[in-house]
């Protein structure tokens, strides 16, 4: 399956504590979404509310621990499509950079190659970079930058 896209960032934090942050709702809630239904748990749906946005579910495919995160989410419920629906891919992959850095990079699959397709895919890269910009000055400085 073609990526759309990918970002990255560099956490200086060690891996098992920035996996943490992303799997656990207690994290989750104080960078990202103002509320989550749950953990990060295979399996599961887990809706996260933001205020000025209302709920955006995702279907928790796999979690291996402190490697990667892969999520399923569906384009009509974010509100990406006005026609039909289909899954999008989200992959949030963790790798050692040195025992206090890590490098997290989220990947999405699956938006078509159409105007619609390449506006939301767009939308959706700046807000996982938001989120990672977040999640750093979350975990390096217990900074909420929402």
């Amino acid at each position: 399956m073609l990526t759309n896209y990918s970002v990255s960032t560099k956490i200086l934090k060690p891996l098992g504590e920035v996996f943490q942050a992303v799997v656990e709702k207690q994290h989750i809630i104080r960078y990202f979404a103002d509320e989550s239904s749950d953990n990060l748990i295979p399996g599961q749906q887990v809706i996260w509310h933001w205020q000025q946005w209302g709920n955006y579910p995702v279907i928790v495919k796999e979690v291996l621990n402190n490697q990667r995160i892969t999520l399923s989410l569906d384009a009509k419920a974010w509100q990406k499509t006005q026609g039909e629906s289909y899954d999008v891919t989200v992959i949030i992959a963790f790798e050692t950079v040195s025992d206090d850095e890590t490098l997290v990079t989220i990947s999405e699959q699956g938006w078509p190659q159409d105007s619609q397709g390449l506006t939301a895919s767009h939308e959706n890269c700046g807000g996982w970079m938001h989120m990672l910009m977040c999640l750093k000055a979350y975990i390096e400085h217990d900074i909420d930058l929402r």
